[in-house]
């Protein structure tokens, strides 16, 4: 799911560890949420770190942060960017 907000659009997504960094991973119908595969383990932050690697990458920009969801899978990733450009990046993947 994306939520948009004034300082940017908020994707809520469900971790997976896995064997490769994947994202989008498929959508949780149930949870409403982006999914996303990554091969770090959440240990010392190293796991978040891997996230806002990959997401800053796939939207071609540094502003993303995690707003909420730190030590869970389920995390809000508040990306900088309009709800349209994300869409758009996301509509041949998901």
């Amino acid at each position: 799911m994306i939520e948009e907000t004034p300082n940017g659009c908020i994707l809520h997504l469900k971790i997976k560890i896995g064997k490769q960094n994947k994202f989008p991973a498929g959508y949780d119908k149930w949870r409403n949420r982006i999914e996303m595969e990554i091969n770090e383990q959440p240990v010392k932050g190293k796991a978040n770190k891997k996230i806002l690697e990959i997401i800053s990458s796939y939207f071609k920009t540094r502003e993303v942060s995690i707003i909420y969801g730190e030590k869970s899978r389920e995390k809000g990733i508040l990306v900088k960017k309009k709800k349209e450009e994300i869409i758009k990046a996301l509509k041949n993947e998901l």
